[in-house]
């Protein structure tokens, strides 16, 4: 009986930190798409309006290799309770905001808090669980992590019209005190280890901090600012760069590093946050380009990208019970195989899009991205920690958990930089080849000319609105060439990821 008891507490504090989770995470993406609203209810531009979420995601990139140094001084039930409730205070102090200042500080102790929380749960796995329970219970925390940021924009933006920007922070506050709770009162842990405060690394802090922070920044607001044209951004990226080999010699040479640079010595550890690195490009890089595909060529509105965007999700949370029957008769390195050549392949159909598709085009390769999703990562997770001492787990699970966001970001910026490089090539092409003088061309024109020749006397005003539609149509294919090149870069990058896989050891589950 003691014994039964004693599991049923661990799995209900495991549910409660991953709805804690599930909280933080899917926060990021709600107030995402609602900072036009949150801004012009607090008086402020779009630009300052962006740093509700700048500051946020600084905050957040920032605090989550220093997780694993925190667990280990405070433990996990401890510090996930004191991250979770000062979350939820955050949530209620955001929600009653009373300007635009106010809100960017507020979001930077929320960013702090969602920093840890994430790499918790990562630890809670090979913390709280056996060895042959392991690989389902990550599957069910990569379907958790993942499935936030499908459902996010679409939540957020249906929150936001339906009642207001504030409730983005208030539906919050219930589950932010029933998962603080609940993981005070029934997770158990080897408790707190107060000495380790005394080792407080803060060259090695400071200097994390103004890598990650800058990078951060020039990652998010490069593009705003034209890149390297700017002083700022170029300042930035330099202060990133010597902090990053500063801190790789700290680390190093600290005999008690707040983050143990050593733990990639183990092979497994150091490929899997390299794939995990990629699936941060193919999560949040695909998720990205869908979304510019549908509103700027397709013309869709939020509710409708919703819907496409939605696909992946309702695979995930469908196919989740015949995913846990295979991994039990497939190794590790097996599934993700099949995960990576499908999410390259649906990729690769993606890179064949026409402006003129429907939503029955984009349905099947929404659903081989969910499904590969949750193949890809559970075993990902499995092969990158799976071998590690538990006294390494800590440390390796916020290195871990950094790899996917700088995944993320890295691989938008790029894209970014890439299709509108793309985008020019292709719109230069296409002007070369629209010569008036040539039947196909000239007879296009005479097509384009009809709308305006009804309203219009002049010919040759005609004329000009026919070389206007068509110049639309010009921009037109030149954006969705430019999106199908970068799907196919994606793809091709998720192939040469194959070639990582004999790399990896085998994960053995113990029983």
């Amino acid at each position: 009986m003691a014994e039964n008891s004693r599991k049923f507490r661990t799995w209900i504090g495991f549910l409660a930190m991953s709805g804690g989770t599930f909280m933080a995470v899917l926060d990021t993406q709600i107030v995402a798409g609602s900072l036009p609203e949150i801004g012009a209810s607090l008086g402020a531009t779009v630009k300052e309006a962006s740093w509700i979420q700048t500051a946020y995601m600084i905050a957040e990139v920032i605090m989550i290799p220093l997780a694993g140094w925190l667990s280990r001084s405070m433990s996990l039930r401890y510090l996930y309770s004191l991250a979770c409730a000062l979350f939820t205070l955050a949530s209620l102090l955001c929600a009653f905001a009373w300007s635009i200042e106010s809100i960017i500080v507020i979001r930077v102790l929320q960013g702090l808090c969602s920093g840890i929380i994430a790499p918790l749960l990562y630890q809670a796995i090979y913390l709280m669980f056996p060895r042959e329970r392991q690989a389902g219970v990550t599957l069910y925390v990569v379907m958790i992590i993942s499935l936030a940021p499908i459902i996010g924009p679409t939540l957020g933006g249906w929150i936001t019209q339906t009642l207001s920007w504030r409730w983005l922070f208030l539906i919050n506050l219930l589950p932010g005190v029933l998962v603080t709770a609940s993981v005070f009162g029934l997770v158990r842990d080897a408790g707190p280890k107060w000495d380790l405060l005394k080792q407080f690394d803060l060259p090695g802090i400071v200097l994390a901090a103004l890598f990650l922070g800058c990078l951060e920044y020039v990652l998010g607001e490069g593009r705003d600012n034209e890149w390297f044209d700017s002083h700022l951004i170029v300042f930035l990226a330099v202060v990133a760069a010597i902090s990053a080999l500063l801190l790789v010699w700290r680390e190093l040479a600290c005999r008690h590093p707040v983050i143990n640079l050593r733990t990639f010595c183990d092979r497994n550890f150091a490929t899997g946050c390299l794939l995990n690195f990629i699936m941060g490009v193919g999560l949040f890089g695909s998720g990205y380009l869908m979304t510019l595909f549908l509103s700027t060529v397709k013309g869709y509105n939020s509710q409708q990208i919703g819907q496409v965007m939605m696909v992946p999700g309702i695979t995930m949370l469908l196919t989740l019970p015949l995913v846990r029957i295979v991994r039990q008769y497939l190794e590790s390195r097996t599934c993700l195989a099949i995960g990576l050549a499908m999410f390259g392949f649906a990729l690769w159909t993606n890179g064949s899009l026409t402006a003129e598709i429907g939503f029955e085009h984009l349905f099947l390769p929404q659903v081989l991205r969910g499904l590969a999703i949750i193949l890809c990562l559970s075993p990902i997770t499995e092969l990158a920690l799976g071998r590690l001492s538990i006294e390494a787990v800590p440390n390796a699970s916020g290195l871990y958990s950094l790899m996917r966001s700088l995944g993320g970001g890295i691989g938008i910026a790029v894209i970014n930089i890439l299709a509108e490089q793309r985008m020019a090539l292709h719109h230069q092409r296409l002007a070369e080849a629209l010569n008036p003088s040539r039947f196909p061309v000239g007879e296009l024109l005479d097509q384009l000319e009809v709308p305006f020749a009804g309203s219009m006397v002049d010919l040759e005003q005609a004329r000009q609105g026919g070389v206007k539609l068509l110049a639309m149509l010009v921009r037109r294919e030149s954006l969705v060439m430019a999106y199908n090149d970068m799907w196919l870069l994606v793809a091709a990058l998720f192939g040469m990821m194959l070639l990582l896989i004999p790399v990896v050891q085998k994960v053995e589950r113990r029983s």
